[in-house]
């Protein structure tokens, strides 16, 4: 065999080795995203599940505090109902000199509510008395045993209040009792009042589906347990401490609830679902890897036909969107020149608003300051008169201490009474110093309304920037007050050449824009300062920012991204163009959830900024 056979050979064996290898990788390649989709079902399943268990715990935990907090808040709740009886029995005891059987069954039966828990009620060694049935006829043959059993354990606690355990002879019925001690006439038998319940009462409102072990020390350290629902398998107990007074309560509950089993049964949901959801997914890629490839092969025949068909179409549709462009564009002019002619309408209608809101705020300062000037004196001279009433008054309180008829005496002073002189001293000259205060911000409203306005001063002017924001700010307080805090920061300013009933609507439209930018409170920032020829002024906020997609649009006139009714998009235009007719920059800088801040810049002198313009 030749050597060029040899080489052609193992040339072939080379690209049929190649061939196979090629295969195989695609072969690869094509399962590599069903490899992937049964790595990401295995790793779902485990964040499912861990998930899951996580879940369970939390709600155990979740149901165990709530559970403990609702125990505390029921036994807290009638422990304070008996100390309540206790006292009110207390009360009704010492109203009178002395209270008969009847009497004191007739209250106490008013005391046992069918939401109290209590089941009676009792006095031991009561001085009027030697036997005083308990309210609850059942319980009438168990006093000698209170008596017996209660007198000499608390014969050295007066004064005092306690809880004790009791359990009459014969009486399957564990109570708790509340016990008030009361000194008597004979210090070895002290009066003693008792408000007393069963003992699964404490918690009879929360233990209908659970079992609960329930037990409580009492202030003498006699300790009694009891079981509630003790049918009920004891699963899983949740137990709980807590004090009240001197007693010391150990709770021990069903923590094993329908939730939990619920919680446990959802965890294998889904991990089931898990491993479906990854099967499914690899049949649909299977499936679907066929389904494509079938679709493929058609796909290429039929852009073969369109390319046919496509290339007839090319000329007739560049010459539509050659005539499209220039019809475009045609109308692009039209659009702006109607734009610009709205625009200009506007800024017209703006003006013309504020030169009416400027003669409303003359007619109105000139009628509301007439009778505020009345009220105003009125209200001066009526504290001198209220001074020397006062001091009448006074003169005569002196002049009365001395009179020694008690009947004249008595009814002077029943008659001072009924007219309230001293509460008409104290807040005499109060009321007054109030009434003259909201005179004062009435006349500070009006004159800040024509501060604003500014209709006699519309004509370019020096004017002192400070007191027009502080106008503006007020004008504007009712919509920032409930929005945001605002801080002022003012530099050194010196008086600055302009209209100021514009600059105060640039002001106003900015700090209205600041105020509705915050979502629930925040803060605004007023900051001024002076350069060499110029002067700064800066709008900050802390609220939701302005999106970098839309920040070069704020300006455009009817552009707003409040709800349609809520703006009319020409704030930011017209500010914008009362700046720029100003010689002046208005610019912004936000960060979307950090806040924004509009920076006005105006030159200090009308020729500066004209010979700058020129």
């Amino acid at each position: 065999m030749s050597k060029n056979s040899t080489d052609q050979m193992v040339l072939m064996a080379q690209m049929m080795a190649d061939s196979d290898d090629h295969r195989l990788k695609m072969r690869l390649d094509s399962y590599l995203p069903l490899l992937f989709i049964v790595v990401v079902g295995i790793i779902v399943t485990i964040i499912a599940l861990y998930s899951a268990i996580q879940w369970e715990n939390h709600v155990e935990i979740t149901i165990a505090e709530t559970n403990e907090r609702a125990y505390y808040n029921e036994a807290n709740r009638n422990l304070t109902t008996q100390k309540q009886n206790t006292n009110a029995i207390r009360g009704f005891i010492e109203s009178s000199s002395f209270v008969d059987a009847d009497e004191f069954k007739s209250f106490s039966l008013r005391l046992l509510g069918a939401h109290s828990n209590i089941e009676f009620v009792a006095t031991l060694n009561y001085k009027n008395l030697n036997y005083i049935e308990p309210a609850s006829e059942s319980r009438q043959t168990h006093l000698q045993y209170l008596v017996n059993h209660i007198t000499p354990l608390v014969r050295n606690h007066a004064n005092e209040n306690a809880f004790i355990n009791l359990q009459f002879p014969g009486d399957s019925i564990k109570y708790v009792a509340h016990i008030l001690i009361l000194p008597s006439e004979k210090p070895e038998a002290p009066m003693i009042i008792i408000s007393a319940a069963p003992l699964p009462s404490l918690i009879s409102g929360m233990t209908s589906t659970q079992h609960a072990h329930l037990t409580l020390t009492d202030s003498f350290g006699l300790s009694t347990s009891v079981d509630i629902n003790s049918h009920i398998k004891d699963v899983d107990l949740y137990v709980s401490q807590y004090d009240f007074d001197d007693t010391h309560l150990t709770l021990a509950t069903q923590n094993t609830l329908e939730t939990l089993q619920s919680a446990s049964f959802l965890k294998w949901i889904l991990v089931a679902f898990s491993l479906v959801f990854t099967i499914s997914l690899c049949i649909q890629f299977i499936v679907a890897r066929r389904s494509i490839k079938n679709l493929a092969n058609l796909a290429v025949q039929r852009a073969n036909d369109l390319t046919a068909i496509n290339s007839d179409l090319t000329d007739e549709i560049f010459s539509r969107i050659e005539f499209q462009a220039e019809l475009l564009s045609k109308n692009q002019k039209i659009q702006n020149m109607n734009k610009q002619l709205e625009e200009a309408q506007n800024q017209l209608i703006q003006q013309e608003k504020l030169a009416s809101l400027g003669q409303l705020a003359a007619g109105v300062a000139h009628e509301i300051n007439n009778p505020v000037g009345f009220i105003n004196s009125n209200l001066t001279m009526l504290k001198k008169y209220a001074d020397r009433a006062l001091e009448l008054i006074t003169t005569l309180d002196a002049s009365l201490s001395g009179i020694a008829d008690e009947d004249l005496m008595t009814t002077i002073n029943q008659k001072k009474k009924a007219l309230k002189i001293d509460s008409i001293k104290r807040n005499m000259l109060a009321v007054i110093d109030e009434s003259m205060e909201g005179v004062t911000r009435v006349k500070q409203i009006v004159q800040d309304l024509k501060d604003f306005s500014r209709i006699d001063e519309a004509e370019w002017q020096w004017t002192d920037l400070h007191a027009g924001i502080d106008s503006t700010l007020n004008i504007a307080w009712n919509e920032i007050k409930y929005k945001a805090v605002v801080h002022k920061e003012y530099g050194e300013l010196p008086n600055v050449e302009c209209v100021p009933s514009q600059i105060n609507q640039v002001i106003m439209n900015l700090l209205v824009n600041s105020a509705h930018a915050m979502e629930n409170s925040g803060n605004i920032y007023l900051r001024t300062s002076a350069q060499k020829d110029t002067i700064t002024i800066e709008v900050e906020d802390d609220g939701c920012g302005i999106p970098e997609k839309i920040i070069g649009k704020i300006f455009d006139p009817f552009f707003t991204t409040k709800e349609v009714g809520k703006g009319t998009g020409l704030g930011l235009s017209l500010s914008y163009g009362i700046i720029k007719k100003h010689n002046g920059e208005l610019s912004v800088k936000s960060r979307p959830g950090e806040g924004t801040t509009f920076t006005i810049t105006l030159p200090i002198s009308r020729k500066l900024s004209d010979d700058k313009a020129a």
